[in-house]
């Protein structure tokens, strides 16, 4: 009888220990089924769970764990840049806004600001005791021409530096000129069609950007690249320019507006500035008095640099912000001088 009992009860100890095994099979299938893993060589599930607070010794470790997942690459983090404002070297360590001058009138008013405009780039400030013209003449006076240069600044000077940054050809009397003072001539055009090729004028496939941070690397002019200008000199060698002629068909706002703010302008002796006035400019946007007023307060800021007006010269063409107005011209080509008193 006991040896009956004991068989009986084996048998339920066995089947009961299938039942369980098979459960057991059962929820580990169920887990798997459900829990996602990672796909790399190790068995840790892929997720994390952090908790968020604001501690940079948790955020590293997190970047850390993020790296290792595979969520965060170290390329990826070079993607990612932070300058700190106290390692910025030079003029742009002292970076300031444009200040917006006051309204011309009591009210905002697109002909009142125009008038003060006008007014303003039409009356010069200092006048040369030499002037240069692109026959290699020189002459007391004031200049002539809107390429003519005011060389009294550099006279004694061991040679100068000259600067081009314009389009399809628009510069070769101010290549002239600059060439018969003596200059080391620079030529900047993308597009590469220079037209002539001498072997004193140095040609860059290289244009001016305004949008891009200051590169530490000192780039070279190397292709059809867009740099600020402080790259392009610290690439070249030069501190200062002595004449620089622009011609960027109404990107010259903007670009004015980051040589104030980085002190880039500081660092030109004589600017020969064509402006555009058909429409605002690249990136300008506003109330058509809004955008005058702000034109108004980039040549107040040129002046207010130490740079002086020398010469105006007008355009054809009398559009301005789509209003034809007999008064007005649609461009001006402005010569600025540093006198002696603001050189560097």
């Amino acid at each position: 009888m006991a040896a009956c009992n004991l068989s009986r009860l084996r048998s339920i100890s066995h089947r009961m220990f299938i039942i369980g095994l098979s459960a057991l099979l059962l929820v580990q299938l169920l887990v798997s089924l459900t829990v996602p893993y990672s796909r790399r060589s190790g068995d840790e599930p892929a997720f994390l769970v952090i908790s968020i607070e604001k501690n940079d010794l948790l955020e590293s470790k997190v970047r850390k764990n993020e790296r290792d997942l595979g969520l965060w690459t170290d390329e990826d983090s070079k993607l990612i840049g932070y300058e700190d404002e106290n390692e910025l070297e030079g003029p742009q360590a002292s970076a300031r806004e444009l200040i917006l001058q006051p309204w011309a009138s009591e009210q905002p008013s697109f002909f009142a600001e125009l008038l003060r405009f006008t007014q303003f780039v039409n009356t010069t400030e200092v006048n040369c005791s030499v002037v240069q013209d692109s026959d290699g003449n020189q002459s007391e006076g004031s200049p002539g021409q809107s390429d003519d240069l005011c060389i009294n600044h550099w006279r004694g000077k061991r040679g100068c530096v000259a600067y081009s940054f314009s389009l399809d050809g628009k510069d070769a009397a101010f290549l002239d000129t600059v060439l018969y003072a003596g200059c080391e001539v620079h030529r900047f055009d993308p597009s590469g069609r220079w037209g002539r090729e001498p072997a004193y004028i140095k040609n860059h496939r290289t244009w001016l950007d305004w949008r891009s941070p200051r590169s530490h690397s000192n780039p070279s002019l190397v292709g059809n690249v867009q740099r600020r200008l402080l790259d392009i000199m610290d690439s070249l060698g030069h501190t200062t320019v002595d004449v620089l002629r622009l011609d960027l068909e109404s990107a010259e706002w903007r670009i004015l507006e980051s040589w104030i703010k980085d002190g880039t302008l500081r660092r030109i002796n004589q600017l020969i500035l064509t402006i555009h006035l058909q429409w605002a400019g690249f990136e300008v946007g506003g109330a058509e008095e809004e955008v005058v007023r702000f034109w108004y307060s980039v040549l107040t800021a040129l002046s207010n640099s130490g740079l002086r007006l020398v010469h105006s010269a007008h355009g054809p063409g009398h559009n301005v912000l789509r209003h034809k107005l007999a008064n007005s011209h649609s461009s001006y080509t402005l010569s600025w001088m540093r006198t002696r008193e603001g050189l560097r």
